[in-house]
Formats: structure tokens, sequence, C-alpha cells
């Protein structure tokens, strides 16, 4: 929040423009200050095939082993999720979700890059368990 006043909020956003919002539009409206959050999350869900049923223990197993040994300097694994799991079955895929938590703010590079690395990692995994996804 750059300026507040009677009629509007200035704020500027990450890519450095300035936002102007009647009050009126935020009356109702539930607003973070996401700059202020000290601790981000990266969740993916991933699809895979039927045929990949077998596979999915191990793969949820490295997985989380291969997070938790990458990012242990910044993984929060106590008090907040630190989750992989085999989710759901459905007519056309199975589904896997990915829920990790990092002692790093969710906005600038350090939030992007790291989340890169984490889709990165998962991707080496799913690739060398023999898996692509769906």
């Amino acid at each position: 929040m750059q300026r507040h006043n009677f009629k509007t909020n200035q704020t500027k956003g990450d890519d450095e423009t300035i936002l102007k919002i009647p009050n009126t539009q935020l009356v109702n409206q539930r607003v973070s200050n996401l700059s202020r959050v000290p601790y981000s999350q990266v969740k993916q869900t991933l699809r895979f095939k039927h045929d990949d049923i077998d596979k999915i223990p191990e793969l949820v197993t490295r997985i989380k082993d291969e997070i938790k040994n990458t990012f242990s300097d910044s993984l929060i694994t106590e008090g907040r999720p630190c989750r992989v799991h085999f989710r759901d079955i459905q007519a056309d895929h199975l589904e896997v979700v990915c829920d990790f938590r990092f002692n790093l703010p969710p906005t600038g590079d350090k939030y992007y890059d790291n989340r890169q690395q984490v889709i990165e990692t998962i991707a080496k995994v799913v690739k060398e368990n023999g898996m692509a996804f769906e």
C-alpha cells in the first residue's frame, strides 16, 4: 500500500505498476500483503495414466525424500504441511498432490527460483521413476 485516502488506495505491484483501487471495491474484499508474509507454498497436482498405479507408492516416497534433501535449508517440515499423497483415481487419470511450505516470502525472484527448482525436482523424480505426466 503506497497511499490511502477516503476514496482510493494506491498500491504498487510486483511489476512496479501503480494500481489505484476505489475503496468501494475493497469494502467487502479480503486483502493480504504478501510482501509481509514470511512463508510460501508450492503446491502441484500431478496427473498420471492408470497403467502407472503400481509405481505411485514409490514415486510418492521418492518425491518427498528428494524435496527434503534438496531443500533442507528452507523447507518447513514441522507444524506445516509437507505432503506428497496419492489423492484420487479419476476416470481418465490418477492424481498425486505435492504440497510444500518454505521459509521464503511468496514474492520476488527467490520465491520464483525456488518454485521452479521444486517443479524441476518433481519432474526429474517422475522421469527417473519411469513415468510421464498425463
